[in-house]
Parts: C-alpha cells; structure tokens; sequence
C-alpha cells in the first residue's frame, strides 16, 4: 500500500484515547516495526524532534536497509521553547539551520525528502521568515521538499496558500471529515499534497472507543456507527476506519501509527480486506461537538467517566 505512511510518535512517545494512552514499545520493537512496515511495502515515513527519540529510531532502523532506498523520510522542525515569535528573523534562520542538521545527524541521511513546520499557523506562516529560512535549505540541497503540519482551517487554508509549501499534513478521520468543505478542495486547485494523520482519532475509532462514556460518549457512538456501516468486528475497526480515509478524495497520503508489528500486520491487512467496501460506502459525517473532534482540548474540556 504505498499510499500508506507511518506516524511515529505512538513508537516514541505515550499515546492514545483519553483514558487509554499506553507507552510507547522499547527501542528495539519499535526498530522492528518500522522495518516490517518496509518489508509491508510502506514507503513514506513520518516523525519529528517533538516525538522524543522517534529520530533516532528512524534513523538507526532504515540504516542501510535494504527497502529504505527509495522511502521519503519526513520530518519536522523543532519547536522554538518560547515560540516562534521569541526569536527574531535572524534566530528564525539559525534555529530553521540547526534543526535541520540535528534531524539529518538522527536519520542518517544526507538530504531531506520533506522537512514541515509543525503545528504551523496562518501568522507564522504569513509572516513569511520561517519558509523562507526553509527555502534556503531547499535552494542549498539540504531538503528536496517543504510541508507544513497544521490543526485549523484557516491555517491550513494558508499554507495551501503559499507557494513554497508543497505539502500539507492535516488531522482528517471517518468522524472528522471538516478539511472536506474548503481545505481539500484547495488543496487540489493549487496542487498541494495532502497528507491525513489522526485516521484513528488518536485511539478513538478502536476497540477502546466502547469505554469512552460520559461527556465522550458521542464519539463511542459514533464509532460504533462506522463499525456496523463496514460490518465490521471491534477489532477490525480501525482497518476500516483506515481504509474509508485511503478512498477518500483529495488524499494523497494516510498515515497510520501503531505501536507494534502485530498492529502494523493487522491495519494493512484490515486496510486491503475493507478496501472494496471502502470505495463504494457513502456516509454521512457524523455531527460532533468541535472540541472532541480536538485531542489536545480533551483533558481541559472533560474527563472520562461518568
């Protein structure tokens, strides 16, 4: 599936569902993983220096590997301590420099396939220092292709609007379908690739959603909806949730995050399985409240239970 990629903070860092976050696999299962993702036929692979150790482990697994050849790297910038608005135009382009050698030091490799400025928004990037920091890095060879990581329309609108950024990565799932009313339709005009992330809602559209309850049980009804519309167990959920977002439109890229091999295993195989359904299956997008459809307002809007 080489539309597919790998998001590897679930490798890296703790994560998952409210309530349901697990630790990350150790070092070395989460080398294998990413290597029986290439074995899979997987061939775009993200991460970044706010994923902990993901670098590294990206680095250290794709090392002379014998699939690595050919698969895009992606990573990010990292994120100024005090913000991008702290420094000025000066320590924008020092730290854009920094970052990008230290993430070539961690991937072992030469050049970036795609270097993003993670968590942009429409200011940062009307502002104009940060992607002209990176386009001289893509003018001197150091990276082949710029992106920004986005949560907002209006910031992705922006993004899209920029000339210097080709890629766009974007939350997108069966039960947060809002890029599909401006950003992707944008998007295409202007030839932006558009990369999904957050196909599960961050462990949501799993087997876990039937624990969410009280305020969050809008979102465990929900995902039982698109798991009797595919006619499918609990635990082939999330292959289905993955394989509605690879036939979605407008898509270029999906990535998926699991946390171990059998996982990986599971959603390629559920992903081909559900594929044909996927491709013919119209549904309505669910109708939510804006902040569960928002992981990192979770904890400050509810709490599980109840």
């Amino acid at each position: 599936m080489p539309r597919l990629g790998i998001g590897t903070a679930a490798l890296a860092v703790p994560y998952g569902p409210p309530g349901e976050q697990r630790r990350p696999p150790d070092p070395a299962a989460a080398r294998r993983t990413l290597r029986a993702a290439l074995q899979r036929g997987v061939r775009f692979i993200d991460t970044a220096p706010a994923y902990g150790p993901a670098e590294e482990l990206v680095g250290a697994a794709l090392h002379r590997h014998a699939d690595a050849a050919d698969c895009i790297l992606a990573t990010k910038l990292a994120i100024p301590p005090a913000g991008w608005s702290a420094l000025s135009p000066a320590q924008i382009r020092a730290h854009v420099r920094a970052s990008a050698r230290s993430s070539l030091r961690a991937l072992r490799r030469e050049r970036l396939d795609l270097l993003q400025v993670h968590n942009a928004n429409r200011a940062l990037i009307r502002d104009g220092a940060v992607v002209a920091a990176l386009a001289e890095l893509r003018a001197q060879g150091l990276v082949r292709s710029l992106g920004a990581t986005v949560y907002r329309e209006d910031d992705a609108l922006a993004a899209i609007g920029d000339p210097a950024l080709e890629v766009l990565q974007i939350p997108y799932s069966a039960l947060d379908r809002r890029p599909e009313r401006r950003v992707l339709p944008a998007a295409a005009i202007a030839g932006t690739v558009v990369v999904a992330r957050s196909l599960l809602l961050h462990g949501v559209l799993t087997a876990a959603a039937r624990e969410l309850h009280g305020p969050f049980a809008p979102l465990a009804g929900a995902a039982d909806a698109l798991r009797r519309a595919f006619a499918a167990s609990w635990d082939e959920l999330p292959g289905a949730a993955v394989a509605y977002v690879l036939h979605r439109p407008g898509i270029d890229r999906a990535l998926i995050g699991p946390r171990d091999e059998a996982e990986l295993h599971a959603l390629l195989d559920q992903a081909e399985r559900f594929g044909p359904a996927a491709a013919s299956l119209e549904l309505a997008a669910p109708v939510l409240p804006a902040w569960l459809l928002d992981p990192s307002r979770w904890p400050a809007e509810a709490t599980v239970g109840g």
